[in-house]
């Protein structure tokens, strides 16, 4: 599992610079420098709106009692795409972009709760309780 991190982080520079050079050749360098600009600045102003939006579901949740499990996991998500929109690059802005989606985060939220349904045990669980009747019998004894 470490190696695939490690690949990742060697890896996105390489692809980030190969995207800029290839669509600098196709768009020329001004265009793609622009591009990468709005992208970014155009997913800070999503990110700003979807996450006060957020803030204010979990906020109205937590007066009400419950835990905003769901919401909580939004904001992780906010919170890694504005990290990605901060990276230059069109990979990580379209990741970026993506985490932005309602619909990207419920299926990232449902491949997620699946993949940890059967590694995730209730820390006050203890053993487990058998029910059952019983009944007792004593014999008697012979000195």
């Amino acid at each position: 599992m470490a190696w695939m991190i490690v690949l990742a982080v060697i890896a996105l520079p390489v692809v980030e610079i190969a995207l800029f050079v290839k669509s600098s050749q196709a768009f020329g360098v001004l265009p793609t420098i622009a591009a990468a600009i709005l992208a970014g600045m155009a997913g800070l102003a999503l990110l700003r709106a979807q996450g006060a939006a957020t803030a204010w579901r979990i906020r109205e949740q937590l007066q009400r009692g419950e835990v905003p499990v769901g919401d909580a996991f939004d904001a992780v998500c906010l919170a890694v795409a504005g990290l990605l929109l901060l990276l230059p690059g069109f990979l990580t802005d379209l990741i970026a972009l993506s985490l932005l989606l309602p619909p990207v985060r419920a299926l990232l939220r449902l491949w997620l709760a699946r993949r940890l349904a059967g590694a995730v045990r209730p820390v006050n669980a203890g053993p487990p309780v058998i029910e059952g009747d019983f009944r007792v019998i004593e014999r008697d004894r012979k000195p």
